[in-house]
């Protein structure tokens, strides 16, 4: 949203000079933005496009989602089968061998270089732990992508937040740089009627501080903005090679179910990443609790033995083979278990707990959200009055200055409140759009790219 930039800019030397109109001013704004700017325009849904494709938050956030993905897999490795193959090379300081009355020749019990190979594979048939273990695998995967996706969100509202206050803080900038033109107009014109005794000195000397404190602010104002688009490139992961400007209101639009309390709680509560999280938590530990009590039962595996040597000892077999059932059941393990049941019937109670601080929490954020954006609206439409009122108390200034009914430093005050007034525009503007901004982080609803890492 453009504000209108409304410095009138009555020079005392000069014929009235009636302040501009929001249609002027608007006009004077596209003729601004039209001229080749220092560095090529950024548009807020670049900067949002950008920070989705090469953000190294969102790219940190991506590797640790990649890394979650693996559980299910780690957890399903347990239940597959297992084969493994060693093999060894021993060396004896001398050859052992037997001899029988009837054998023709002895039977080598030692070789001076022996070498034996074995594989060995294992296949759980009934592991009861490891049914939960996979279904909480699987949960993890799911709320490791729902943190994610919340994470990505967060990344991408900072980035809006810091675009709108780049963009305002220039719009800011125009805004001091025009009363700086004024400042220094009226300074011109308070040293000519000086000279010929029009004014005293006191108004060419307050023209004059008015002057330089109009430079002080608009240095004050370029630094400003230049430090606002660094941070914004630091987030976007790009040079700061590059201008801002205001976004339209549509691109921070107001979501119709905004409007009612209930409604946007619901939709909140529904929507927000992190409160799915906070339930998959709840599953997460009832299925460790789960697990845990599967441990009394037994435990069931299939293995399998393969072995090579080039010694065959007595039997004169050098290859062997062997497979079998192995069962295990732990009867007594001191109390671990029983211990690791109460442990986890805790983190039962404090994933519940830590659920309802997490909707509590977003019901606050919502109904606060709503305040803000309604106080934001009200002080942009009072602001605008006042700049419609300054506009009107310039104009009698300057024209009870013609009359000799005021004087030249009464329509210095008059013009210096109307750049304060202008200037409140611009910062109200922005406090709106990032109310609005926070009523749809609020809500669940601000996904400004449609990249979710979450799938449906």
């Amino acid at each position: 949203m453009l504000i209108p930039v409304l410095i009138s800019g009555i020079l005392l030397s000069q014929a009235p000079q009636l302040p501009l109109t929001s249609t002027q001013a608007t006009e004077v704004l596209k003729t601004s933005d039209a001229k080749t700017p220092e560095h090529p325009l950024l548009t807020f849904a670049e900067a949002l496009d950008l920070a989705e494709k090469q953000s190294p938050s969102i790219e940190a956030t991506r590797a640790r989602l990649q890394q979650a993905g693996e559980l299910s897999a780690k957890a399903w490795a347990d239940y597959l089968p297992s084969i493994t193959a060693n093999g060894t090379y021993t060396r004896f300081p001398r050859e052992l061998s037997f001899s029988f009355p009837d054998a023709p020749e002895p039977i080598p019990f030692q070789k001076k270089n022996q070498l034996a190979g074995e594989v060995r594979a294992q296949q759980a048939l009934l592991v009861p732990t490891l049914w939960p273990a996979i279904q909480n695998a699987y949960l993890g995967e799911r709320a490791a992508g729902l943190t994610a996706e919340n994470a990505r969100r967060e990344t991408l509202f900072a980035v809006a937040r810091a675009y709108l206050g780049a963009a305002s803080l220039r719009e800011s900038l125009a805004v001091q740089e025009q009363l700086l033109d004024v400042r220094r107009g009226f300074e011109r014109d308070a040293k000519s009627r000086y000279e010929v005794g029009d004014v005293e000195r006191l108004a060419l000397l307050r023209a004059t501080l008015d002057r330089k404190e109009a430079e002080q602010e608009v240095v004050r104002g370029r630094n400003a903005y230049a430090t606002a688009k660094s941070a914004l490139a630091s987030l976007i992961g790009r040079p700061v090679d590059f201008e801002v400007i205001p976004p339209r209101d549509a691109a921070v639009a107001i979501h119709t179910e905004a409007h009612d309390v209930a409604a946007a709680e619901r939709a909140a509560l529904e929507r927000r990443p992190d409160a799915a999280a906070a339930r998959l938590d709840v599953d997460l530990a009832q299925g460790t609790r789960t697990q845990v009590m599967l441990e009394y039962l037994p435990n069931l595996h299939a293995t399998a033995n393969y072995s090579l040597t080039n010694a065959a000892g007595l039997t004169g077999q050098s290859r062997t083979w062997t497979a079998g059932l192995a069962l295990s059941w732990t009867l007594f393990d001191g109390g671990l278990r029983e211990a690791t049941l109460r442990e986890s019937s805790g983190r039962i109670a404090e994933a519940r707990a830590n659920l309802r601080g997490t909707e509590e929490l977003i019901r606050d954020e919502v109904r606060k959200a709503r305040g803000e954006l309604e106080t934001a609206e009200a002080n942009l439409s009072t602001a605008e009055e006042r700049v419609k009122l300054a506009v009107e108390s310039a104009h009698l200034a300057k024209e009870s200055f013609d009359a000799g009914a005021t004087t030249y430093l009464q329509v210095t005050d008059a013009n210096a409140t109307l750049a304060s007034a202008q200037l409140s525009v611009v910062a109200e503007s922005l406090n709106v759009q990032l109310s609005r901004l926070a009523l749809a982080r609020a809500m669940g609803l601000f996904d400004p790219t449609g990249h979710s890492l979450v799938k449906p």
